[in-house]
């Protein structure tokens, strides 16, 4: 029965030949095979296609989100005014995107109620937004950042509501497959009763026919639930360039976009978006890793907290694209010099830290000193083309030497480096406890 197996012959020429080869008996089998590749194909494609429709929806919604949330963000770093005009037009953007999703005749109840309660929440956050925007002088503002967090905690509530109506579209998904299976499995027991009744040349073709087709079926049916779990990497693999073939090929490719979105997604949610670093979040959730580790073996763990002097002043004078060419070639320069076990991070503004593993407070101090000479010595070029000369203060402590917590040593770490900025800038201070006394943060 190779001829039914033949990857290059399409099913209408399968067909065909069924129908010369058992006549009669044949003409219902071929019916009946038709009807459930027909069936399952469209109920496969429906819930693949509204699957994917809704998950691009809410990853798009949630790009729109991030990208609002960078000008406040920029604008308590800089206080630009143009930050405040980004913001506008980004949040006219995402409540249009919110009307859009809403409008639009996919999705249940369930979802559109989560969505609903997503864009509640981000009118909240856009208030707390424009009133940060809103703030004369926010650089060092105390009201200003404290605003900053009451916004980035909507942010996440925000985030993390659009989050789940991916777990409804799942369970949405997985009941439709399982309807989809049944009626697969309803027309799969009408061929076989229709088969066993035949004549053997009819029951030999009918079972070639059917495995030609349901096999990959099957394979369709087990990839779109895994799609609907959350596995966007695997493919379906079949080799056939009948329709099947390209069913197959059309479902490999929404994955792939799929697992594109997400990939980008995550990288927008855990890099600087400048100097391509961790961020700061990111940054608790690594020093956590490593300290639960180092608990674990009982090995030492370091933290540096970096700062360039006087920063503003670069970019007061060159302006602030040249401020961010050198950030981004600090962060290379850092890179470069370090382990690969090294976790760098952007801390904020100017700062970067960067999380030393396996390293005491003496090998974390050599370690500052040697990224303070590379600095030093690094000529960084700017937009104006002009070579620019900085240096960095760095600020040094150790887990468990000197503190007891995550917050414990950036504590730590950042009165050493303050103390570094007072001391005279360009140098590497280790952190030294001085019970009741606190470290100026001035003169940066």
């Amino acid at each position: 029965m190779k001829l039914f197996r033949s990857p290059n012959r399409s099913l209408h020429d399968r067909f065909v030949l069924s129908i010369s080869v058992m006549l009669v008996p044949l003409v219902l089998l071929g019916f009946c095979s038709l009807f459930l590749l027909q069936h399952t194909s469209a109920a496969l494609a429906k819930v693949v296609e509204g699957s994917i429709g809704e998950m691009q929806s809410v990853i798009h919604l949630q790009t729109r989100m991030l990208a609002a949330a960078m000008p406040p963000n920029d604008y308590l770093i800089d206080g630009s005014p143009a930050e405040k005009e980004a913001f506008v037009r980004l949040s006219g953007d995402l409540d249009r995107a919110f009307e859009e999703i809403l409008a639009a005749p996919v999705g249940n109840a369930q979802e559109r109620d989560v969505v609903r309660a997503a864009r509640e929440e981000w009118w909240r956050t856009k208030v707390i937004a424009l009133s940060l925007l809103a703030t004369p002088h926010p650089v060092g503002n105390p009201d200003a950042a404290r605003d900053m967090k009451r916004m980035d905690a909507h942010f996440y509530l925000v985030v993390g509501l659009l989050g789940k109506v991916y777990g409804i579209v799942q369970r949405e998904t997985d009941g439709k497959l399982a309807q989809a299976h049944a009626a697969s499995r309803g027309a799969y027991f009408l061929v076989t009763g229709i088969f066993i009744a035949g004549i053997v040349i009819v029951a030999a073709t009918a079972f070639a026919l059917a495995r030609s087709i349901l096999r990959p079926l099957r394979a369709l049916q087990a990839e779109a639930r895994r799609l609907g779990k959350g596995e966007l990497s695997h493919r379906v693999e079949l080799n056939r360039s009948d329709e099947l073939g390209q069913l197959a090929q059309t479902f490999n490719a929404m994955a792939e976009e799929l697992e594109k979105s997400r990939a980008a997604l995550t990288e927008l949610a855990t890099h600087d978006g400048i100097t391509g670093l961790y961020n700061h979040r990111t940054f608790y959730l690594l020093l956590a890793d490593e300290l639960a580790r180092a608990v674990r073996f009982n090995r030492p763990v370091s933290l540096l907290l970096l700062d360039i002097d006087r920063f503003k002043r670069v970019n007061d004078t060159d302006g602030h694209l040249a401020g961010d060419a050198i950030l981004k070639g600090l962060s290379g320069l850092l890179h470069r010099h370090g382990r690969a076990i090294d976790r760098v991070c952007r801390y904020g503004g100017d700062e970067i830290a960067v999380i030393l593993p396996e390293c005491d407070l003496e090998a974390a101090a050599n370690v500052a000193e040697r990224l303070r000479a590379a600095v030093e010595a690094q000529p960084f070029d700017i937009e104006a083309g002009v070579p620019v000369n900085i240096t960095v203060s760095i600020g040094v402590a150790s887990w468990p030497a000197l503190a007891n917590s995550a917050q414990a040593l950036v504590a730590a770490a950042d009165a050493a480096l303050y103390a570094a900025k007072r001391s005279g800038r360009n140098r590497v201070v280790r952190y030294e406890p001085a019970p009741g006394r606190e470290l100026n943060r001035e003169n940066k």
